[in-house]
C-alpha cells in the first residue's frame, strides 16, 4: 500500500507538471493571438498612415475613407488622428468638425512622436469614451517628420472574445494583461476587475519571467495553480488560473480510499498478509504498463486488477490520461483554428519535429530541414531561414521571420515564423524551437488595402485633374467677365484701372510716356427720359463700336461708368492725344444719331507728368479738361 501510495503520488506529481505544461502552451496560443489581433490592428493603422489622402489634410474624405476600412476589416472600434499637441483632429466615433478632446495616453503619443514608430498601448481612459481602451498608435510621416499620430482605438472585449472561444470549464480563471499588469479581458466578473492591476506578486513573476507557473490567489480570494505566457513582441501577456481544489480534490479522494483500504486490510490479520500482499504486488506491477503509456502520452489497456485500491488507482490513471489527451486535443484544435503550431529542431541529432496542425497547415508532411530548399521554401526563402538559424545558433538570439511556404495543393502562403534558441549545461546552443503562424489573411488583407488604395488615388487624381481643368475655365472666364462690361462689350472701370496702374509703372520705369481721354455723351439724361433707356443703350453700343473702330489697335478703350468713357493711348503726347481726340469726337458725331439727330460727345485729353505721384492725377486732369468742354458748349475737345 506504501508503494501504491508513492507511485500514485509520482504519477499525480508528474501529470501537474504536465499539466502546466500544457496549460502553459494552450496560454501561449492565446498569446500569439491577442499579438495577431494587434499586428492586424497595427497593419491596419500604419496602411491608413500611409495614406495621401491624410498626408495631403483632406480630413473629410479621409474620415469616411477610415470608416470604410473599419467596416470592411472590423478591427478596433476607431480612427483617432491627433496633432502633435495632443489634440484629436479626426475621430470616426464622431463627425468630422464635431467637438474632439485631447488624446486619451499623452505619454503613447509622445513615445510615437520621439521615436516615429509604431506603439502599442495598455489599457486606459479614452479621450472620447471616457472608459477603458487601448490604441494602436502609429506615426504620420509628411516630409519625413510626424505630422500626425494616427490611432486605431480596440476595446476590452475585443481580446474578451479570445478567451470566450477557449470554452474554459466555469472553474477556470482565465485573463489578458498589459504590459503594465493591467487587467484587459477576464472570464470571471470581467465588469469588475477589467481596469484593474493583477497581484503584485504575479505582476512580479511575469515580468521575471517569460512563461512559467506559480501557487497564488486570486482577487477573489481562491488558492490556485496559475500559470502565464508572456510575448516577447508587445509585452502582453496570458494567465490561466487553476483552482487548487479542483486539483487536490481527486488525490485527496483516493487518499481517502487507500486510508480506509488500509484499515480494513490491517483488521483481517497477520494470517491473511502474505496472501494480500501478493494480490497487492500484481495489482501495482499491472499499473506501469498504464502510466509508462500515459507519461508518453498514449493510452494503454488497463489489466484486470484483484485489489479494489489498484483498480481505483488504474482508473484515475486511465481518467488522467484521457483528460490530458483531450486537453492535448483541445490545444490542437485551437492551433488549427488559429493557424498556428509549434516546433523544434534539434541541432545534435538534427530531428525536426512539428505539431500535426503544421502538417495541415501545409497541407503535407514537413520533410527534414535539408529536403526543404526548393520544396516546402523556395531557395530565397530557405537560405534566409538557414541564415537566420545559424546566427541564433551563433549568438543566442531568437528571430522573427515572415515567409512564403509552397502549398500541396500548388498555391503559396504566408507564415510567420518564431524560433527562439535553447542552451544546454555548457551554455551552448542545443536547440531551437519555436513557432508558426498562418498570417495568409492578413497578408492578403493588406494586399487588397493596397490595391483599393491605389484604384481610390487614381480615381481620386482622375477626379481633380477633371475638376482643376473645369476650375480653370470657370476662373479664366470668371476673369474675363470681371474686367468686361456687358452693355457694350468694352473693358470695364476695373479693367481701366488696372492698365492705367501698369502705364504709371512702365512710365515710372522706362520713361515711355501715355495720354488719357475722357469722353462724355452730350445730354445723355436727355435722351434717356426722351426716348427711353433702351434707346440709350443702344446709343451706348453704338457708340462702343465706332469707339473701337476709331482708336488704335494698341490703345485701350472702356466704360467708364454709366455715359462715360476712358481710352488710354500708350507712348502718345498731349498733342497726338488731341488728334485722336478729335478723331473720335468726329466719328461719333457723324456715325451715331437717334431719329437722324447726331450725338455728340464731350471730351477731355491729358498726359502724364513726370511729377505725377500716380496714375488718378492724369485721369484728374482729363475729367477737368471734359467739364471744361461741357461748360464751352460741348462737342468739343478739350486738354490739361
Amino acid at each position: 500500500m506504501i508503494g501504491t501510495s508513492v507511485l500514485f503520488g509520482l504519477e499525480y506529481a508528474d501529470g501537474m507538471v504536465q499539466l502546466q505544461r500544457d496549460t502553459i502552451a494552450r496560454a501561449r496560443a492565446m498569446t500569439q493571438a491577442v499579438d495577431g489581433q494587434l499586428f492586424i490592428a497595427r497593419a491596419t493603422a500604419q496602411t491608413l498612415a500611409a495614406s495621401r489622402v491624410l498626408r495631403r489634410g483632406d480630413f473629410k474624405e479621409f474620415h469616411q475613407l477610415a470608416r470604410d476600412v473599419l467596416a470592411s476589416t472590423r478591427v478596433g472600434m476607431n480612427v483617432v488622428v491627433s496633432d502633435p499637441s495632443g489634440q484629436q483632429i479626426l475621430n470616426t466615433l464622431r463627425e468630422l468638425g464635431a467637438p474632439l478632446p485631447q488624446h486619451g495616453n499623452p505619454e503613447v503619443l509622445r513615445q510615437v512622436l520621439i521615436t516615429a514608430r509604431p506603439v502599442v498601448s495598455g489599457l486606459y481612459l479614452g479621450g472620447a469614451l471616457r472608459k477603458p481602451v487601448m490604441s494602436v498608435d502609429v506615426p504620420v510621416l509628411v516630409g519625413g517628420k510626424v505630422a500626425y499620430v494616427l490611432s486605431v482605438g480596440l476595446l476590452p472585449s475585443d481580446l474578451n472574445g479570445i478567451l470566450v472561444a477557449q470554452h474554459f470549464s466555469p472553474d477556470l480563471v482565465a485573463a489578458v494583461f498589459d504590459p503594465e499588469g493591467t487587467i484587459v479581458a477576464r472570464t470571471h466578473s470581467p465588469e469588475k476587475f477589467v481596469g484593474q492591476k493583477g497581484t503584485a506578486e504575479y505582476i512580479q513573476q511575469i515580468r521575471q519571467a517569460p512563461e512559467g507557473g506559480m501557487r497564488t490567489i486570486t482577487r477573489e480570494g481562491i488558492p490556485t495553480l496559475s500559470v502565464w505566457s508572456r510575448s516577447a513582441e508587445t509585452g502582453w501577456s496570458v494567465g490561466i488560473g487553476i483552482p487548487a481544489a479542483s486539483l487536490e480534490r481527486a488525490l485527496m479522494r483516493r487518499l481517502a480510499w487507500l486510508g480506509f483500504g488500509m484499515a480494513a486490510l490491517l483488521a483481517i490479520g497477520l494470517g491473511l498478509a502474505w496472501f494480500v500482499a501478493r494480490k497487492i504486488a500484481v495489482s501495482v506491477r499491472g499499473l506501469t504498463a498504464p502510466a509508462l503509456a500515459m507519461r508518453e502520452g498514449d493510452l494503454a489497456p488497463m489489466p484486470p486488477l484483484e485489489i479494489e485500491e489498484s483498480a481505483e488507482v488504474a482508473q484515475a490513471i486511465s481518467e488522467t490520461a484521457q483528460l490530458l489527451a483531450a486537453r492535448a486535443a483541445e490545444i490542437t484544435a485551437i492551433e488549427r483554428a488559429a493557424g498556428f503550431g509549434v516546433w523544434r529542431h534539434d541541432l545534435r541529432t538534427k530531428e525536426l519535429v512539428v505539431s500535426d496542425s503544421i502538417h495541415e497547415m501545409f497541407g503535407q508532411d514537413v520533410p527534414p530541414f535539408p529536403s526543404q530548399r526548393g520544396t516546402l521554401f523556395s531557395v530565397p526563402c530557405w537560405e534566409q531561414l538557414k541564415a537566420a538559424g545559424e546566427e541564433a545558433a551563433r549568438s543566442g538570439e531568437a528571430y522573427d521571420l515572415e515567409l512564403q511556404v509552397n502549398h500541396a495543393n500548388g498555391s503559396t502562403i504566408w507564415i510567420n515564423l518564431k524560433g527562439n534558441p535553447l542552451f544546454d549545461a555548457a551554455g551552448r546552443v542545443c536547440e531551437l524551437r519555436g513557432s508558426i503562424l498562418d498570417i495568409t489573411k492578413r497578408k492578403q488583407a493588406e494586399l487588397a488595402l493596397e490595391q483599393s488604395r491605389q484604384v481610390h488615388m487614381r480615381h481620386l487624381e482622375q477626379e481633380v485633374a477633371a475638376r482643376t481643368a473645369s476650375l480653370k475655365a470657370a476662373n479664366q472666364e470668371l476673369e474675363r467677365l470681371s474686367r468686361t462690361d456687358v452693355l457694350t462689350g468694352l473693358q470695364n472701370r476695373y479693367a481701366a484701372n488696372d492698365r492705367l496702374r501698369q502705364e504709371f509703372l512702365r512710365q515710372k520705369r522706362t520713361g515711355s510716356i501715355y495720354a488719357v481721354l475722357f469722353i462724355d455723351i452730350d445730354h445723355f439724361k436727355k435722351i434717356n427720359d426722351s426716348y427711353g433707356h433702351e434707346t440709350g443703350d443702344q446709343v451706348l453700343r453704338r457708340l462702343a463700336e465706332v469707339l473701337r473702330a476709331t482708336v488704335r489697335a494698341t490703345d485701350f478703350a472702356a466704360r467708364y461708368g454709366g455715359e462715360e468713357f476712358v481710352v488710354v493711348l500708350p507712348d502718345t503726347d498731349l498733342a497726338g492725344a488731341r488728334v485722336i481726340a478729335e478723331k473720335v469726337r468726329s466719328a461719333i458725331a457723324t456715325s451715331v444719331s437717334i431719329t437722324g439727330t447726331p450725338v455728340t460727345v464731350s471730351i477731355g485729353t491729358s498726359a502724364i507728368l513726370a511729377e505725377d505721384k500716380n496714375e488718378e492725377q492724369a485721369v484728374i486732369r482729363a475729367d477737368e479738361a471734359l467739364y471744361q468742354a461741357k461748360e464751352a458748349g460741348r462737342n468739343r475737345v478739350a486738354w490739361r
